[in-house]
């Protein structure tokens, strides 16, 4: 195949990036299409974006869909949940434990709340159950914690319980019995029932959606999954027919949340795994760029994918992307692997308004439609994007290479209007709400990098999406980082695109286990022979050759007397009581480095609660070190210079066309560096230089304030 296709779709734009591995000189050449996204019938924009890379490239969308590869980031679970646009969804549940998803987990559904309404004791409320009362129904069986059957399932009682949810017109069932992890035995029968009596019914069962101990995090998991799996049949079986007209034959890869892709036969039964995995892929690529070509002088990123809708925030530590064992819909946690992406409702579509007292940025977005003001497509409230039009950050001729013409005259205007009972113009107002999204901004990514246990400054920013250039150098400087990156200049607006392609095949098996120190190095070395057989098994199948499958183990323990259970990397192979002192002492040192010195309790024991096997394989054999950028240097980058507003005061600015800047050039502030589709921003005291990978690093004086 000589095209690889990445597709990630946005609340604002649907990115597109197509690679020719095959490009005269034998580098890789990418080419980013965009579209507006064009909900709720996505797969629309999809296309328009495909549309858009194979013009890049010259060739019709048929030419390129021929001879491709395409990697999809699916957001239709993500925006189901948020626009509430889910599946009925019935529950069968042990009898007694019903109730489960209505007590939730105590305190634990704050946890990702933000923290002023933490704060309210008040003011706080539990959320609407994802299933009513109603459509819950307890089946007579119950299974102990070893896998032991005390009462045989009822199928009598439970045909009569799956009737009744039928009847009551549910268009899923989310099947969660207690103990499921060690015995799975009625989960599955119950399963056969449900399609017996109603064929075609999406099914979800908790002992393959997250076998894991906790049965509250399993069940909210297992009705996610339920809730999002018809939506995501739909879509999928509509994009898959569009492809196929376009002469597609190839099979269809989704990005998953725990970093990796996944065939589209998965995803359509397991659709809680593609829930923000479009801001995963960023992750994905930004960590093998940070590892790979170094563009500064730190193995620890933070990325910010700045989009039109929300920022998402990712951590790389020493190169490698922070993951976590649980994902949350507003205050319901739930079991599912992932990398640690947070989002917030700030981008360049986010809206300007006020309170009469205040001015105010977010979290609503004006979204594709009908988006800023400045794109002349109906749009009435002021954003971000409106803010930096105002201000000459944009130019109204070259946005999107010219492809979008932009026209700031409306906009200023409804930002004076915002702005005038605060005693503000309209640059005066939109300069205002620059530095009220950069600080949200960084005050997010400061949040997430101390509940992490990192020091801001440690770190340098990566900056992608859109409007990533931007918005980097202001935060990053707020945050007191040395730098922020751009990585590979122009590509960065369609990084978590890119990143797709860059992404491996990744098949995530655990096993919920329960042992008490001193472990049975037998029973471990069981437990991982038949994981590995299982991850093996699902990669050969989605078309991977066994020995190109790379495994990892990881394992989750916690001490006896405390409630945290942490996740680490282990060796592999046959443990013996060595391997397994090992394993104990990773857990330990991990456990201090998130709660601190001495904070374990050694003397009480230790408990041994999930064993996870992980196989991933490349998919594509393109480094980054093959991508062409295009040609440099050839008339100097120097375009001209434009009126700017920096920090309150208009600035004759240096205009720099970015494609004609070669490695080793250095731009000092202030400048903007204008690249087909991303803008970037080099404030007051500081230089921007193109790395020799092609990334743009932007370094800060950061005992100045900004400017």
């Amino acid at each position: 195949m000589r095209y690889l296709i990445g597709v990630d779709i946005g609340g604002t734009f649907t990115d597109c990036v197509a690679i020719d591995t095959r490009a005269p000189g034998g580098r890789a050449m990418p080419r980013i299409g965009k579209a507006l996204s064009t909900p709720p019938d996505f797969q629309t924009g999809f296309i328009a974006a495909l549309q858009a890379a194979a013009e890049m490239h010259a060739i019709t969308l048929e030419q390129m869909l021929k001879q491709a590869h395409v990697y999809h980031g699916c957001t239709v679970g993500t925006n189901a949940l948020v626009e509430n646009k889910t599946a009925r969804v019935g529950l069968l549940a042990t009898r007694g434990h019903a109730d489960a998803i209505f007590i939730m987990r105590a305190g634990a559904r704050l946890k990702w709340m933000p923290s002023n309404y933490i704060a309210h004791v008040s003011k706080q409320t539990k959320p609407a159950p994802l299933v009513p009362k109603h459509l819950c129904q307890e089946i007579d069986e119950r299974v102990t914690f070893d896998g032991r059957v005390l009462m045989e399932l009822n199928e009598d009682t439970a045909r009569d319980a799956i009737h009744r949810l039928v009847d009551a017109g549910v268009d899923a069932i989310a099947i969660s019995l207690v103990w499921s992890t060690a015995n799975a035995a009625h989960e599955r029968r119950l399963r056969e029932l449900v399609q017996q009596i109603a064929p075609g019914l999406f099914i979800s069962i908790s002992s393959e959606v997250s076998a894991r101990v906790g049965e509250y995090e399993r069940t909210i998991a297992t009705i996610v999954n339920s809730l999002i799996g018809p939506p995501m049949e739909f879509y999928l079986a509509a994009l898959e027919q569009d492809l196929a007209a376009h002469g597609y034959n190839g099979n269809l890869q989704i990005m998953s949340c725990a970093g990796g892709l996944i065939d589209a036969g998965h995803a359509r039964a397991l659709p809680v795994m593609t829930i923000g995995s479009g801001p995963v892929a960023g992750l994905i690529g930004a960590a093998d760029l940070s590892r790979r070509t170094q563009p500064g002088d730190t193995a620890n990123v933070v990325t910010a994918d700045i989009g039109g809708t929300t920022l998402d925030i990712g951590t790389i530590f020493q190169s490698e992307p922070v993951r976590r064992q649980t994902a949350s819909h507003g205050q319901f946690e739930y079991f599912v692997p992932t990398l640690d992406v947070r989002s917030v409702g700030a981008g360049g579509g986010s809206i300007i308004h006020s309170d009469g007292t205040a001015l105010k940025v977010g979290p609503h977005s004006a979204g594709a439609r009908p988006g800023p003001i400045c794109f002349g497509r109906g749009g009435k409230q002021p954003t971000v994007t409106d803010a930096a039009a105002v201000l000459g950050f944009l130019d109204p001729d070259y946005f999107f290479g010219g492809r979008l013409k932009l026209d700031p005259a409306p906009a200023e205007q409804a930002l004076a209007e915002l702005g005038l009972a605060l005693g503000m113009d309209g640059k005066q107002a939109a300069a205002a709400a620059l530095r009220i999204v950069n600080s949200q901004m960084a005050d997010a990514i400061w949040l997430t990098l101390t509940q992490q246990g990192y020091d801001p400054r440690d770190f340098i920013l990566y900056g992608f999406g859109g409007a990533g250039g931007l918005h980097a150098a202001a935060i990053a400087r707020e945050l007191g980082m040395a730098k922020a990156v751009i990585p590979l200049s122009d590509l960065a607006a369609g990084w978590s695109a890119f990143g797709i392609t860059a992404s491996d095949a990744l098949i995530s098996e655990h096993d919920a286990v329960s042992m008490t120190n001193p472990f049975d190095p037998a029973g471990i070395n069981a437990h991982w022979r038949d994981l590995e057989a299982r991850v093996i098994a699902r990669l050969v199948a989605q078309g991977v050759t066994k020995d190109a499958i790379r495994i990892e183990h990881h394992a989750e323990l916690r001490y006896a007397l405390q409630t945290n259970q942490v996740p680490v990397e282990v060796e592999g192979g046959d443990y013996d009581p060595a391997a397994v002192d090992r394993m104990v002492g990773a857990f330990e040192k991990e456990y201090e480095r998130l709660f601190g010195k001495g904070s374990g309790y050694a003397a009480a024991g230790f408990q041994l609660t999930n064993l996870e096997v992980r196989g991933r394989a490349s998919l594509s054999d393109v480094a980054l070190e093959a991508i062409g950028l295009g040609d440099h240097r050839r008339q100097g980058s120097r375009k001209g210079m434009r009126m700017a507003v920096w920090n309150g005061g208009a600035v004759a600015t240096a205009v720099h066309d970015g494609p004609m800047m070669a490695p080793g050039d250095c731009v000092a502030g202030p400048a903007i560096l204008e690249f087909p589709d991303t803008t970037i921003l080099v404030d007051r005291d500081a230089v921007a230089g193109i790395h020799a990978g092609g990334s743009v690093v932007i370094t800060l004086n950061t005992r100045q304030g900004a400017a």
